[in-house]
């Protein structure tokens, strides 16, 4: 036999040697590799699980009509989410176990943790004693979800376009399924509606669901609710008062305002013209004289109330800031009394031309104040016209189109305010907008300045953002208000 064939034998007996004894420790460390890699899948799974659990949890805390029956609906949703996300035996695992707990270590937040632990399958480690009795190849994952209680106002839009374009109905039921996503005892829900005036039809409190509750108002808006301007300002800076008032900065304070056209309507204190052409005749409350009689002078006498844009270009007012009755019925009357008077009104053939027809605004008041009564200004993001010369120089100029610029002024200026936290420095107020198309359409661009959206050409990303939804047509109001409630009650994990 040659030597070299005698080598090459005992080299092939040397691999198969050293093969021999490699695969002593390449079988455990392939099959560790390979259970390893199948308990990571099912960790995987099962992070996705616990995160779907305490999110579908979290959301279902607005469930029930007290905290008890909304954690026990949260804990059945919770392992429902879970069990459809990780059903038993799931990828050879056995021994299930999860666990669905509450806090609220933080004011006026309530966090859901979901923890679940399961036995990944050990097919080649056994060699190594893992995965036997007592020795489980154990997989953990937990999630958390916060859910913040919330303090929303719903301003709705009730002018007359709306009853044109027959889309006062679907105001209704939109408003009705957003209020039925916050939690009873728990969120402040309540409810400013407006046309020319505003009304506090449902002040903000936890038990909104209870009777009478804020949908059973809410239902009443159509048939017969919808008339009149569009007094948007009045409307925005009330709903912020309701929220100072009830005073909770740890609280998310939220306005959701809704409109489908213009602001055309102005609340403030009106001068008497007492330097005009046409002059006033207005009643002298302080002298007690007659507007041809001497020593009349009422200089100093202001009347409150709004003024409204009349679809034709003219002027509507002088009236009431408040309306009577709900749903709107078009009863609110004439201011009949300046500032500070509460005696017996005069009739309206001795008093203000304003009180006896809808086209002598013009007669009686001097110009249009520098502010609405809430001290929010005329000027700013649009044009309005002021005089040049005659009795009142440098004055607002009292016209339909002008009004009309004032009203959308004092809307945009009153959302700066309340970014800037004027009347509480505490409270941090989100605004949301939802503009609806069609009859009077609604301006995207202030919507979006009123909400501080990122699109808006005076985006402030030091202040509360919010965002402007556009709904094209009333049929699609309900997916823009959900929408929104969505965004206000946005869950962390």
């Amino acid at each position: 036999m040659p030597a070299s064939f005698s080598k090459l034998c005992r080299r092939k007996g040397f691999v198969v040697i050293f093969t021999a004894l490699a695969l002593v420790f390449l079988i455990p460390m392939v099959g560790l590799a390979i259970d390893a890699g199948l308990m990571y899948a099912v960790r995987a799974r099962l992070a996705m699980a616990v995160d779907a659990a305490a999110l579908g949890s979290a959301r279902t805390l607005a469930v029930g009509s007290n905290s008890s029956q909304q954690q026990t609906n949260a804990i059945a949703r919770a392992q429902r989410y879970f069990d459809a996300n990780f059903p038993n035996g799931l990828l050879g695992t056995t021994g299930k176990t999860v666990s669905i707990t509450f806090d609220e270590t933080q004011y006026k937040v309530r966090k859901v943790t979901v923890s679940a632990t399961v036995n990944s399958p050990a097919y080649f480690t056994r060699i190594l004693g893992w995965g036997s009795s007592g020795r489980e190849l154990k997989v953990s994952a937990s999630g958390q979800a916060s859910r913040r209680d919330v303090n929303v106002m719903l301003v709705l839009d009730r002018s007359g376009s709306l009853e044109t374009a027959g889309a006062c109905d679907d105001v209704e039921n939109a408003a009705v399924t957003f209020v039925d996503l916050f939690a009873n005892g728990r969120d402040r829900v309540g409810l400013i509606s407006f046309g020319g005036s505003d009304r506090v039809d449902y002040a903000p409190i936890v038990n909104f669901k209870d009777s009478p509750s804020l949908s059973s108002v809410l239902s009443q808006l159509d048939p017969g609710g919808c008339s009149g301007g569009t007094g948007s300002a009045q409307a925005l800076w009330h709903a912020y008062q309701q929220l100072v008032a009830i005073n909770e900065p740890g609280a998310l304070n939220v306005i959701v305002f809704f409109t489908d056209g213009q602001p055309n309507t102005l609340t403030a204190d009106w001068p008497v013209d007492t330097l005009g052409t046409s002059k006033s005749h207005c009643y002298d409350w302080v002298n007690s004289k007659y507007y041809y009689q001497a020593s009349w002078n009422p200089v100093t006498e202001k009347y409150r109330g709004y003024i409204a844009k009349t679809t034709s270009g003219g002027l509507y007012g002088l009236m009431k800031t408040t309306a009577d009755s709900f749903p709107f019925d078009g009863t609110d009357a004439f201011v009949t009394n300046p500032i500070g008077y509460t005696g017996a009104a005069k009739s309206a053939s001795d008093d203000c031309y304003w009180r006896s027809g809808t086209s002598q605004v013009g007669n009686d008041i001097a110009y249009i104040p520098n502010t609405d009564t809430y001290g929010n200004s005329i000027y700013g993001y649009k044009t309005v016209t002021t005089n040049s010369g005659g009795s009142y120089p440098g004055k607002a100029k009292l016209s339909g189109d002008n009004l009309e610029m004032a009203s959308i002024n004092a809307v945009d200026n009153a959302a700066a305010r309340i970014r800037q936290k004027v009347l509480n420095p505490d409270i941090t107020t989100v605004i949301y907008c939802i503009g609806l198309g069609g009859t009077g359409e609604a301006e995207e661009t202030l919507l979006r300045r009123i909400a501080n959206d990122s699109a808006s050409p005076i985006y402030d990303n030091t202040a509360a953002e919010g965002i402007y939804i556009y709904s094209p047509t009333p049929a699609q109001l309900n997916q823009a208000f959900v929408r929104i409630a969505s965004e206000v009650l946005r869950f962390s994990q």
